[in-house]
């Protein structure tokens, strides 16, 4: 298991990201606008705990998406 869980909320405008311990203790939050020079500031924020698991949860249309997707690295 990864050192560090970082859960994304994607939204159109935004994302929020939240990085989590081991013992689910949180270590640090960004939010950045949904473009592709945030997603640059996203990683290098997320650089600082280089063992992460990602969690992102997927949006669509109509009733709720179902569990976030969780990818390592």
């Amino acid at each position: 298991m990864a050192a560090v869980m970082i859960g994304v909320d994607p939204h159109k405008a935004s994302h929020t990201a939240v990085a989590i311990s081991a013992a689910e203790e949180p270590l640090g939050e960004l939010r950045v606008r949904a473009c592709v020079a945030q997603a640059e500031r996203l990683l290098a924020w997320a650089a600082a705990w280089p063992q992460r698991t990602w969690a992102v949860g997927r949006r669509r249309a109509g009733p709720p998406a179902g569990p976030a997707v969780a990818v390592s690295g």
